[in-house]
């Protein structure tokens, strides 16, 4: 969860004393991670991560945690959950851009559909595909990553059915949106994963 903190006070009347607004004095944004048992209650948390930022996507593998945060780069965190009373932050992974959908594909690796952006002011630029090696969660990789330069927004970054995906037969599809000058054109994508790199199988107007 994303955790937002402010501290106010109070705004009255010089005549009258009564209170006619709150004065923002200063704001904190963090994210955490909460373990609950099966009444609720909290096990287990890991706060103050990612300070300013905010969580774009989240994948739970097995005992493993994964997710997203994103102001100007994009850490990926992975999380030991194996010990719910005490989970671990294992690595930090931070690439430019951000995941807004992610997938275990296999066993060791973690597909991630989301937003390229520029790592010195965080403005978003296009959408991209990344593929993340997660064989040694301690030391999480990108191992590739394709740029989709003439798309700026899917359904497929809020809404995970809005991607057909099977692990099983290497394919994954969604459509992209996007323009140029007054040309407005939509597209449906079919992709697999080949020799650590994104073939396109597929493109038809959607």
């Amino acid at each position: 969860t994303t955790v937002e903190e402010y501290r106010t006070e109070k705004i009255t009347d010089d005549r009258t004393g009564k209170v006619i607004g709150y004065n923002t004095l200063e704001d904190r944004q963090s994210n955490a991670l909460y373990v609950l048992d099966e009444t609720l209650a909290v096990v287990g948390k890991i706060e103050g991560l990612a300070e300013n930022e905010q969580i774009y996507s989240a994948r739970f593998l097995r005992e493993t945690g994964y997710f997203v945060t994103f102001r100007q780069t994009d850490p990926l965190f992975a999380v030991d959950l194996k010990d719910p009373e005490n989970p671990k932050v294992l690595s930090e992974l931070k690439v430019s851009g951000f995941s807004e959908y992610l997938h275990n594909y296999g066993e060791d690796r973690l597909l991630g559909i989301g937003m390229e952006a520029d790592e010195e002011t965080g403005v978003q630029e296009n959408m991209k595909l990344s593929m993340f090696d997660v064989t040694d969660k301690a030391n999480v990789k990108e191992i590739t990553k394709r740029n989709l330069t003439d798309y700026d927004y899917s359904e497929a970054l809020y809404n995970h059915h809005a991607v057909m995906i099977s692990t099983e037969k290497n394919i994954f599809g969604f459509a992209a949106e996007g323009c140029s000058g007054n040309k407005f054109y939509r597209n449906y994508f079919v992709y697999t994963y080949e020799n650590d790199r994104f073939v396109e199988t597929l493109k038809v107007d959607a």
